[in-house]
């Protein structure tokens, strides 16, 4: 029995590598702007999966309940983010997108 308390590797999937590479590979010609867009339709549509499992699994009753942000929260996330953002930017403006 192996009681190791270093942090195992974490091995991704060879598709899932694929993926993040080529979104690595992208996310280095966007614009801030452009990346922010993009992680908020993710994170859009990650929730829109999680309504619809939800959905299927209440047809089969069986109840699972999490918490869906409210609009409100979104934007004051978004609120937060960008002032975050703007902060970063007035410390950093010749310094190009590093990932």
């Amino acid at each position: 029995m192996e009681n190791s308390v270093e942090p195992k590797a974490f091995q991704l999937p060879l598709e899932l590598q694929f993926s993040m590479r080529k979104a690595e590979m992208r996310a280095t010609e966007m614009t801030w702007d452009q990346l922010y867009f993009a992680l908020l339709s993710l994170y859009h549509q990650r929730l829109m999966e999680w309504y619809a499992l939800k959905s299927l699994m209440a047809e089969e009753n069986v109840d699972i309940d999490f918490d869906v942000p409210t609009d409100i929260e979104l934007l004051d996330l978004v609120a937060k983010s960008k002032k975050h953002l703007e902060e970063e930017l007035d410390e950093d403006d010749d310094e190009p997108l590093a990932i």
